[in-house]
């Protein structure tokens, strides 16, 4: 059994700190989120990467842990400034220089000191809103 909440928090730290050398996934991670599914090491750390590149000082903060065993739920929220171009599945959208914040909520399967899947959720509508790109 791991210690679930240590390794959320490494990865937390890791994207904060843009530390993709200290992410804890495994090299067979499975990642799902409202963009698809991202699988690999590889995979979920350039999935990660276009929230880096597009929110250059975004953060994830935990607001909450439920813990069973190898598996977790979290919630938290997100915050940065668009100040990047943010790679989406319908295009690039250019920075926008508009704050965001918004709350997501992640399942985690967690083996030994890896991540192995993450299930992530967030309103994309409400994403999008704060960023001025959905239609009138």
């Amino acid at each position: 059994m791991s210690d679930a909440r240590a390794v959320i928090d490494a990865h937390i730290d890791a994207f904060n700190d843009r530390a993709p050398e200290n992410e804890p996934w495994s090299a067979d991670a499975e990642l799902v989120s409202p963009g698809g599914v991202f699988t690999g090491r590889e995979g979920v750390l350039g999935f990660l990467s276009v929230f880096q590149g597009a929110f250059s000082d975004g953060r994830l903060t935990v607001g909450s842990y439920v813990v069973d065993g190898d598996n977790a739920s979290v919630e938290g929220t997100f915050d940065g400034v668009h100040d990047g171009v943010l790679q989406s599945p319908s295009g690039p959208v250019e920075p926008t220089g508009r704050p965001v914040s918004f709350r997501w909520s992640a399942t985690y399967r967690i083996d030994g000191s890896e991540l192995m899947s993450e299930h992530l959720y967030f309103d994309q509508l409400d994403f999008l809103g704060q960023l001025g790109v959905l239609p009138g």
